[in-house]
């Protein structure tokens, strides 16, 4: 039973392991972010300006997550919009601790793809920098931001579920095709960052408890390890029927969400009408 259990688990790590090689090539040829989370600039009306933060200040923590350079203090926020936020600062060789709630604003990039993102209004103190990093710190740092990039998904993901965000922001492989291309044309580093991503997406998503997926037949093989005997075959058949018929919504709903963000309905509509 286990030999099946780590010939099925083989799969989503080999998703995991292709991203962690992909992320530390990235970061040993074109770097890590170094910018320090300190704050160069409170812009007005904010809510970083309500809650008082000051140019100067060191954001160390957030929630009490430790904070190690701008682009995750960016990242934290930009997932978490319109939610209640603790930020521990260093000012001034003390530890003051403010409470923000960065306001929601729909951000559209160059091809027009928009998602929601939360806004704290804080500017870096310098432009923001990558710096190349040693072969020593390359996997600790490529394993960090593999479980920081799956701990996104399980929050955008309960933000889906919960209706905080919209299932719009859901794509499938058309989606995925079309993105793929657009980072093509940025340049080696999006296109291969986007790779990671979807490689670790794959993985977490194989590893979710479902049936027909290998996370499903870990489940199995782990309560048959529990029970010293595999379930009724009756039972694993009807699990494997909701199973596939969850994916098959799933898939045929990503489907549509991916050709009306085509436009596709709405031309024909214009057609029809």
């Amino acid at each position: 039973m286990w030999q099946r259990f780590l010939i099925v688990l083989a799969g989503p790590a080999t998703n995991f392991l292709i991203a962690l090689l992909l992320l530390m090539g990235i970061f040993a040829a074109a770097g890590y972010p170094s910018t320090p989370p300190i704050v160069g600039q409170v812009l007005p009306d904010t809510a970083a300006a309500r809650a008082g933060f000051a140019p100067g200040d060191r954001i160390v923590a957030i929630d009490g997550r430790a904070i190690g350079n701008y682009a995750e203090l960016k990242t934290y926020v930009a997932i978490r919009p319109d939610q209640d936020m603790v930020f521990s600062v260093a000012r001034d060789g003390e530890r003051v601790t403010l409470r923000a709630r960065p306001r929601a604003e729909t951000a559209r990039d160059q091809f027009g793809n928009e998602a929601r993102i939360g806004l704290l209004g804080v500017a870096p103190a310098g432009t923001l920098e990558l710096k190349p990093l040693p072969v020593s710190q390359l996997p600790g740092t490529a394993l960090r931001s593999t479980v920081d990039t799956v701990e996104m998904m399980v929050t955008t993901l309960g933000q889906v579920i919960t209706g905080r965000r919209s299932v719009q922001e859901l794509g499938g492989p058309l989606k995925i095709a079309e993105v793929s291309g657009q980072q093509a044309s940025l340049g080696w580093l999006p296109f291969f960052w986007l790779v990671a991503v979807v490689s670790i997406n794959l993985g977490f998503i194989n590893l979710l408890p479902i049936p027909m997926l290998d996370g499903g037949h870990l489940l199995f093989y782990l309560i048959e390890g529990v029970r010293r005997r595999p379930l009724k075959p009756e039972a694993q058949e009807w699990a494997f029927r909701a199973g596939l018929t969850v994916l098959l919504m799933l898939m045929i709903f990503v489907t549509l969400n991916d050709l009306a963000s085509f436009g596709l309905f709405t031309r024909l509509g214009g057609l029809i009408g």
